[in-house]
């Protein structure tokens, strides 16, 4: 499935660019991700997900296939397995960053393949998941500029041929709830699902109201409420 998001960074294109191909610091603002290590260009990590009664733990590697300095265009390709089970996610990432006057426009598009118990949701539904999984991500990322947290020395993108950084799980920004740790199943499939249906829930409210009314007028009438009185003339 196709899917293309846009959101903004209050930062100037180098800066945003700098944090964005950073994977440690984006893993730090996704929800339920964590990173491992680095090796070779070579990011192993996870990420959690709870999506209704679907709970569900991938393990897979990330790495940049493209990244272009000058144009500010980069290509993540990102493989993942469940721990338990035969599901599998397959995206290709695409981010393109524009100046803004101070601030950066980022576009993103990416090309999903997932298989296994997530898949049955539908693209409709994994469609506002995505959606509402990135919304969550920009205010991470916006708190974490709001606390300067971005200036610390970030990680390269892609270590030189031969070399090994090793990283520590990435941990939430401070002040982050517990639960945020995996996507919430209220705020990215619940609230999707009822926002979509919102028009024929009315629809069908208003059916109700009318079946109750009519119902409680018909069981009058059995019951003689609204015969009229028979004259004993």
């Amino acid at each position: 499935m196709h899917l293309d998001h846009q959101f903004r960074v209050p930062l100037p294109v180098d800066q945003t660019w700098t944090i964005l191909t950073d994977l440690p610091t984006v893993a730090r603002c996704l929800p339920g991700a964590h990173l491992d290590s680095a090796v070779d260009g070579r990011y192993d990590g996870g990420l959690a997900t709870r999506i209704g009664p679907i709970s569900a733990k991938y393990r897979g590697t990330a790495t940049f296939v493209e990244l272009d300095e000058v144009d500010h265009r980069a290509v993540i390709e990102a493989r993942g397995r469940e721990e338990k089970g035969s599901g599998t996610a397959t995206a290709v990432i695409t981010m393109l960053l524009k100046p803004e006057g101070d601030s950066t426009l980022v576009e993103v598009t990416t090309e999903l393949a997932i298989s296994g118990r997530a898949a049955q949701f539908g693209r409709s539904l994994l469609a506002d998941v995505s959606a509402t999984m990135l919304t969550e991500f920009v205010r991470r990322l916006e708190r974490m500029i709001a606390a300067g947290e971005h200036t610390a020395p970030a990680q390269t993108a892609a270590p030189a041929q031969g070399s090994a950084t090793a990283t520590a799980p990435a941990q939430i920004p401070a002040g982050a709830a517990a639960d945020d740790d995996q996507l919430d199943a209220v705020r990215l499939v619940v609230l999707p699902m009822l926002k979509r249906a919102a028009g024929p829930l009315a629809g069908a409210a208003a059916g109700l109201l009318v079946g109750l009314v009519l119902g409680r007028s018909t069981g009058r009438r059995r019951h003689g409420e609204f015969h009229p009185r028979r004259s004993d003339s």
